[in-house]
């Protein structure tokens, strides 16, 4: 293939002459005066008697653990064919899920591929991932440890390698009821009593007086497992042993909405038109199921939605798709299917109040209330940034999803909304050990963040407008009585002013 060929932009601004070296369907390899340059096969046009013809193909084996889920890759699919001239036809199973979706090119309407999809457990679908039988997985429930060890002890790659798995969108599991239902708010304590059987009568809960009838997830589902791991595991409860249970993910609203005393567990995306009530945290503020606290993973029963890839080796569309779906295209078709996307959205100081109040109560000295004036004066004018930065205790590493979320980060940063104001970068701790080491560790993960922000492509310009700060303990976003309130409020955020 070693022959030269003219590259060009599509508006003929640019052209580069070199050796094509290789072509993968999607990018062109080219040998230059200046060294090796990859070249998108999208955004430039080939001139020469080398350049490829490009037939693009799309064949992928998927498996998805919720029908939800096959959706969202539904809707991914088509919105990534219809940018390579394909399209999708997509064939439902005898339950009206999606099972195969054939791909056409648009121009010559010739088949283009098949998408293979099975919604099938979460543990099936890691036998089969480390066995590679498959190309892709979605699922809510991140890889076991030890199931990734195993894949690296046989010599293949980490299914938690940035190369293998990435966040595709976000997702929260909700309580709802009917409208008419008089209940304002519900904390997880009292979810976990009401599905052990323990409390029975909406008045127990400041309610009517009248009994609760709870609809609880299929058995063995993702959202059975997470409303286990999420509320009954950390208070200590069993269901009662005649849980009623809705089989069908997507009619547990309309259950609901027939029943003015049911109350039931639904995913954000299927909670139709019940009422979601807001969830009651054991330090006092109310968490609400926004769009913004999910993007912030505040929410306490907020959940990812996770892509691992096969290790066997993709085709140039095929990893092309794999990045598509995190990509900013990807986003709209995202929320349109009921997802929460990772776009990037501000949020002024005034929508913040709960936490500054809750920053003033937990000032026990005069050092801390000082910070928290501090802190009060520096965000008085600022809209906080719904990415947010997270780490486990006492390491100031960031995960994959926080890896992706820089790219997203200093994008935003560079767009109008936001390329004539300062940056903050500020560093939160939870309230475990003294408040200077705290306020120290949270300078060092915020550190952390700039040095990846500025180290980004298109990053370094932002360098001049970044300050980086630190409050250790102050203004959290979750209870520190708790591991998962502790969690969240190991953070870095970002703010504009």
């Amino acid at each position: 293939m070693a022959q030269d060929v003219t590259i060009s932009s599509k508006d003929k601004a640019v052209t580069i002459t070199g050796t094509l070296v290789s072509f993968d369907d999607e990018t062109y390899l080219l040998d230059t005066e200046i060294g090796q340059l990859r070249l998108s096969r999208l955004a430039t046009d080939c001139l020469g008697a080398a350049c490829p013809q490009t037939i693009v193909t799309l064949d992928l084996d998927v498996a998805v653990t919720e029908a939800q889920t096959a959706s969202l890759l539904q809707a991914l699919v088509n919105g990534f064919a219809g940018l390579r001239g394909l399209s999708g036809l997509s064939m439902p199973d005898n339950t009206g899920v999606v099972a195969r979706i054939d791909m056409l090119n648009i121009q010559t309407n010739s088949a283009a591929g098949v998408v293979n999809v099975a919604v099938q457990g979460a543990d099936a679908t890691f036998v089969q991932l480390v066995q590679n039988d498959i190309d892709l997985a979605l699922t809510k429930v991140p890889v076991p440890a030890a199931i990734a060890q195993s894949v690296v002890v046989a010599g293949g790659t980490d299914l938690r390698d940035l190369s293998r798995e990435r966040v595709v969108a976000l997702d929260a599991l909700v309580p709802i009821v009917h409208p008419a239902n008089t209940l304002r708010s519900v904390s997880l304590a009292e979810l976990a009593l009401v599905a052990s059987g323990r409390i029975t009568n909406w008045a127990e809960l400041g309610g009517d007086n009248a009994p609760i009838r709870m609809l609880l997830p299929a058995q063995g589902g993702s959202v059975d497992t997470a409303f286990g791991e999420l509320v009954l595991d950390p208070n200590r409860a069993r269901l009662r042993a005649n849980a009623e249970r809705v089989s069908d993910d997507s009619a547990v609203a309309a259950a609901v909405m027939a029943d003015p005393n049911a109350i039931a567990i639904a995913t954000l995306a299927n909670a139709g038109d019940a009422e979601i009530l807001p969830i009651r945290q054991t330090c006092g503020p109310l968490a609400y199921a926004t769009d913004f606290a999910i993007k912030a993973e505040e929410y306490p029963l907020s959940r990812r939605v996770f892509a691992y890839a096969g290790d066997a080796v993709m085709s140039g569309t095929q990893a092309a798709f794999i990045d598509f779906m995190t990509s900013p295209a990807a986003q709209p078709m995202i929320q349109a299917v009921g997802y929460v996307d990772q776009s990037v959205v501000a949020q002024p100081i005034s929508l913040q109040g709960t936490r500054m109040t809750a920053a003033i109560l937990s000032a026990s000295t005069g050092a801390t209330l000082a910070a928290v004036q501090n802190l009060s004066r520096d965000l008085a004018t600022a809209d906080r940034l719904s990415t947010t930065f997270r780490f486990a205790s006492g390491s100031a590493n960031l995960d994959n999803k926080a890896l992706e979320d820089v790219q997203r980060m200093v994008d935003f940063l560079n767009s109008p909304a936001a390329r004539n104001r300062e940056i903050l970068i500020i560093g939160f701790t939870d309230d475990v050990g003294r408040f200077d080491l705290n306020e120290r560790l949270a300078l060092l993960r915020a550190g952390s963040v700039r040095n990846a922000l500025v180290t980004a492509l298109g990053g370094d310009v932002l360098a001049g407008r970044t300050s980086v700060a630190s409050y250790g303990p102050l203004a959290p976003v979750g209870c520190n009585d708790t591991a998962d309130g502790r969690e969240s409020n190991r953070r870095v955020e970002i703010w504009l002013r």
